[in-house]
């Protein structure tokens, strides 16, 4: 990866974001001018992008809602333990879900309500919950986005708190000023910065394939930039801001990626979001590889699985639905599992989805969760539609509508069959890793030759209740896509990973991968 190298003579000229874990500089309120820190008593060493109006309203919202808090560190947990002081008592720390439910709120909170999503008779039986927030649009220079954030989980306590902290994650990913952006080109600047050219998305044959006025990126290109930390070396690295911010416009900079979720994530400590945010990362390049050259999977024995995972297990099929898991691990060497739920009587036929981590139990428990909320979701696109799956042409598809309804006919079984009928085979101790390892999914990438780097999006408010926001960013895997006249073929994973996972003898070429829309929700 080519990134400019540092040049401590030459300083950002213009306010930009900045983020560090070494240090804390203190800006007053007065002297806010995109770059807002506080040290919390030592424990927060990182500064969010804000200006002073959106800064203001966010404190003003939150202090509707919480009482005073200080923060404890906690050595030895990785994380923050709020404890909350009221008149001198100090009570027990709280839970996640007590403390992420101080932004719900009906008229001042960034949520303004939670509902329960209730469980159609004969499906799988699992919590889900939505939320309801405000529109952020006047706290961001950035577009305005839906209002569908929600979390499912096998406990209530466990959804809830998804649900809350997938409302965090948007919100977070989303809310910007531009005056808090550095404006230049790649080629202009002194300080390391990631290449926007080294980032994966079109292969040189589709880039030969465009109409000629198509504006991909160079390197002479201005964009927009905010301040990142690279992973392995600790170094502030100038990261482009349409590979960050949710929101940010597509068409406002040479195009590198469509707007995407990958790698935004929330947690209780920097290393808990950024863990989060990295097992993402690598969930989607694991499906996306495996799906796009159409890999054979080994099969999970769930019956080799710890008994939770089996009891779910039963759970999940227990109205009749056919689910099976591979195992989608890939040469970074942290389990990624994949879950496919088959309904041959019923729409939906097919439903898909994944999870990555250093858990290989969490991972197979958070992959039957998401399949379920996926079919759940889908189930109900069904019933409140009169479109044909018929109507959706391929080329256009660009939601998440458009790929369930594609999916929901029983043809598409078919299409996934070098996964439901794989004659490869593994057991839950062969997926696991090694626990004497202590796997850690930074190092697992980065030794694996990959730069990773994370920028803290997490705004003022949030802040306050010891909850971070991190978008992590890793430019050479492979990147899911959901529109498919954006399909990404670039990079050379595709072409290596199933030859060095032992799957395949040889490469396939470009012209041999799988061109049915993928079924990622």
């Amino acid at each position: 990866m080519r990134t400019k190298r540092a040049d401590s003579s030459s300083p950002m000229s213009s306010p930009a974001t900045r983020h560090t874990w070494l240090r804390t500089p203190t800006l007053s309120p007065k002297s806010c001018s995109g770059r807002c820190s506080e040290s919390s008593r030592g424990i927060w060493t990182s500064s969010s992008p804000c200006t002073t109006t959106t800064r203001d309203a966010s404190i003003r919202r939150v202090s509707s809602l919480a009482r005073i808090v200080r923060y404890v560190t906690m050595p030895e947990v990785d994380g923050i333990t709020v404890t909350e002081v009221d008149n001198g008592v100090v009570t027990e720390p709280r839970s996640d879900r007590e403390r992420l439910g101080q932004i719900e709120h009906p008229t001042t909170g960034i949520i303004t309500g939670v509902r329960r999503v209730p469980v159609p008779t004969g499906e799988p039986t699992i919590e889900s919950y939505v939320v309801e927030r405000e529109d952020f649009t006047p706290f961001t220079d950035g577009n305005s986005m839906p209002h569908d954030e929600g979390g499912a989980a096998f406990s209530e306590a466990a959804a809830r708190t998804a649900a809350y902290g997938e409302a965090i994650e948007r919100y977070c990913g989303c809310v910007y000023r531009e005056d808090a952006f550095r404006t230049a080109a790649f080629d202009e600047l002194t300080e390391p910065a990631l290449d926007p050219t080294a980032v994966v998305n079109f292969s040189a044959q589709q880039r030969a394939a465009m109409a000629n006025g198509t504006d991909l990126c160079g390197t002479d290109d201005e964009l927009s930039w905010v301040s990142g930390i690279d992973l392995q070396s600790g170094t502030t690295t100038q990261i482009p801001a349409q590979l960050v911010y949710l929101s940010y416009p597509p068409s406002a900079d040479p195009f590198i990626r469509n707007p995407i979720s990958t790698g935004l994530a929330a947690g209780s400590s920097r290393a808990m979001a950024i863990d989060n945010g990295l097992a993402e990362c690598i969930e989607r390049d694991a499906f996306m590889i495996h799906y796009l050259t159409e890999t054979e999977l080994p099969v999970i024995d769930l019956e080799t699985a710890p008994p939770r995972i089996r009891r779910l297990s039963d759970r999940v099929t227990g109205q009749g639905l056919e689910l099976t898991v591979v195992d989608a691990t890939t040469d970074l060497g942290v389990p990624v599992a994949i879950a496919v739920l088959v309904d041959r009587e019923h729409r939906p036929a097919v439903t898909v989805a994944a999870a990555a981590g250093a858990d290989a139990e969490a991972v197979l428990e958070d992959a039957l969760a998401e399949v379920v909320q996926t079919r759940l979701s889908t189930v109900h696109r069904l019933s409140s539609t009169t479109r044909s799956p018929d109507e959706v042409v391929d080329s256009e598809i660009d939601s998440f509508a458009d790929r369930a309804l594609l999916w929901s006919e029983h043809d598409r079984i078919a299409d996934l069959d070098f996964w439901l009928e794989s004659d490869r085979t593994t057991t839950f101790n062969a997926f696991a890793p090694d626990e004497s390892t202590g796997l850690n999914l930074v190092e697992a990438v980065t030794e694996a030759g990959y730069d990773v780097y994370a920028v803290d999006v997490t705004t003022r408010d949030i802040e306050s209740l010891a909850v971070t926001v991190q978008r992590v960013i890793v430019p050479r895997l492979q990147p899911l896509y959901l529109l498919e006249r954006l399909r990404y073929f670039g990079g050379d994973r595709l072409a290596t990973v199933p030859v060095e996972m032992g799957y395949r003898d040889t490469p396939l070429g470009e012209n041999e991968l799988n061109t049915v829309p993928h079924p990622f929700p």
